[in-house]
């Protein structure tokens, strides 16, 4: 018996156009909004989905793999080079007239059954086991499944396949005569965070497959001239990406990977984290819980993704940037803490900063002062909006909320205000508190290590209420604070 396979790569989900005036917080968790391409060929830990499914249909013994591009202008890149005549790539409009016409050719070149899987479906079954339970059933089309219910992979009979009422497609819900339980490893890319998932169960070993490069230590693999600075830390298991550079005082940790020409800044933190290819994250950064693209970053507890717009902070990396000091060139001392004296850290906040635009509205609950933020807390606007928030501060004990509901847009220059005013209200023995954070304004404050500089309430009353003064009842100063003003009248003490 001769065997073939069909695998089909599908668009992701619409990327809405860019628009100025929208905030920059992509909501529908349903859409791709992280990557252009589709997930199926996003590398991760070293090769994407695609390049994995292709080199198991190989190792099964398909002799010839076609793969289908619905993405229109779209052409995936493989690690591995395929030889010609074993994988066919094909940019096509109509995929189920493509399928067919796939399937026909290959009964035409002698090829008996094939298998039909989309790339969102990555599953690690035995092909061969499949194969032989169709061949068994002796139906036309053999359909697959796993206990979260049906999957896009099929075995089809490419001769029984040419009765023109038979219907081939990867619509899953189509049900057949016989079905295939997959009690092996699947993983469906419906969503970012599938990528990530498939991360952590690699480097877990929860799977088979396993991470490019070479394992430079008990559970941190290590690709192509990957380069760790020695004052870096990577803390096993962890995955570090051909050409990635991680610089001084970076720590990478808890399954994260760092994959093709990223950069980790000096005194970043990656925890729990996937930091996909051309990336570069910024300096004294924490990272954790999320799949970081370019200048996108999808937040896996909020299950939003956030366009960060301050290139300091994350961006695409256009070219390798070089980095000053000794590095760890796959060696098994990478993450290893040097011996020269540590450079001073650099200063995240600038004395000369520039502030913001204007704020919409101004009120007051008794001593109280809230203000209302613009949507755009960006450099441009900052001083605009600081001359009308200083004067606030020249009573004494300035008590201010800054109400954050309508942030979508904040760059460092607008955290540096943030940071300015709290610090000139205390000095004033006052405070400042933030009401109503929107959650692209709390991510990007999370990123920068302030978040816990700040009382968040969820409300601009409730803020305004933590402000009240709850003095405690007054004892006579005579008697010890145990007293009976306390409950506490027959307390004694020992002689």
């Amino acid at each position: 018996m001769r065997l073939g396979a069909i695998v089909v790569v599908g668009a992701t989900g619409e990327i809405e156009p860019p628009d100025a005036a929208r905030p920059r917080l992509l909501r529908d968790p349903g859409k791709n909004f992280l990557v252009d391409g589709p997930l199926a060929c996003v590398e991760i830990v070293g090769r994407s989905m695609t390049e994995r499914l292709i080199e198991r249909f190989l190792s099964a013994g398909v002799e010839v793999v076609s793969v289908l591009i619905a993405s229109e202008g779209y052409k995936p890149r493989f690690r591995t080079s395929f030889d010609k005549d074993q994988v066919e790539i094909e940019q096509v409009k109509d995929v189920p007239a493509a399928i067919r016409q796939k399937i026909k050719a290959l009964n035409d070149a002698g090829i008996d059954h094939a298998f039909l899987n989309s790339a969102d479906v990555y599953a690690e079954t035995d092909f061969l086991d499949l194969f032989y339970f169709h061949r068994e059933a002796k139906q036309a089309v053999t359909s697959s499944f796993d206990r979260h219910g049906a999957l896009a992979l099929w075995v089809v009979d490419c001769e029984k396949a040419q009765d023109p009422n038979l219907e081939i497609s990867l619509d899953q819900s189509r049900s057949s005569a016989a079905s295939y339980f997959i009690r092996e490893y699947v993983n469906r890319l419906n969503h970012p965070r599938d990528l990530r998932q498939f991360a952590e169960d690699t480097l877990r070993g929860r799977c088979e497959s396993r991470p490019s490069g070479k394992q430079v230590r008990p559970g941190v693999w290590m690709d192509d001239k990957a380069e760790v600075h020695r004052r870096a830390r990577i803390v096993a298991p962890a995955y570090i990406g051909r050409g990635a550079e991680i610089k001084a005082d970076a720590v990478v940790t808890r399954f994260s990977n760092i994959e093709r020409d990223s950069c980790v800044d000096c005194g970043t933190v990656v925890e729990d984290s996937s930091i996909l290819e051309n990336t570069n994250i910024g300096i004294w950064l924490d990272v954790c819980h999320a799949v970081v693209s370019g200048n996108k970053l999808l937040s896996l507890g909020r299950d939003v993704t956030v366009e960060i717009s301050d290139v300091s902070i994350m961006r695409p990396r256009s070219g390798s940037s070089n980095n000053s000091g000794k590095r760890v060139r796959n060696k098994d001392n990478a993450g290893s803490g040097g011996s020269k004296k540590e450079q001073s850290k650099p200063l995240m906040w600038r004395s000369d900063a520039v502030f913001l635009s204007g704020a919409s509205k101004m009120s007051s609950k008794g001593p109280v002062i809230i203000m209302e933020l613009p949507e755009q807390l960006k450099q441009a606007q900052v001083k605009e909006f600081m001359s009308e928030l200083r004067p606030l501060f020249e009573s004494p004990h300035p008590c201010i909320v800054l109400d954050c509901s309508k942030i979508q847009d904040i760059d460092s220059a607008g955290v540096e205000m943030l940071l300015d005013c709290l610090d000139t209200a205390m000095k004033r023995d006052g405070d400042l508190k933030l009401a109503a954070v929107s959650p692209a304004s709390a991510i990007v404050l999370e990123l920068m290590r302030v978040d816990r500089l700040f009382e968040v309430f969820d409300t601009t009353d409730e803020a305004t209420r933590s402000f009240q003064v709850f003095a405690p009842a007054a004892a006579p100063q005579s008697q010890p604070w145990y007293s009976s003003g306390y409950g506490l009248a027959d307390f004694k003490t020992a002689n």
